[in-house]
């Protein structure tokens, strides 16, 4: 799974969006950020990011 380099995640919450929808209306949703923002993926100006991660059943679940 893609991730930005420096992840360090400050918090991490799974929700269901869309019950109706199955595995793409759950997911995960963490936020991270740093007090050195120069080692962060995008330098000295990247920012806090919130970041949503949908977990597949399968690897060709559509």
């Amino acid at each position: 799974m893609p991730y930005p380099i420096g992840f360090f995640a400050k918090g991490l919450d799974g929700r269901i969006d869309d019950p109706k929808a199955g595995w793409k209306g759950k997911g995960l949703w963490s936020t991270y950020a740093t007090r050195t923002p120069f080692h962060v993926e995008g330098g000295k100006w990247a920012t806090s990011k919130v970041l949503h991660f949908q977990l597949r059943p399968d690897p060709l679940a559509r």
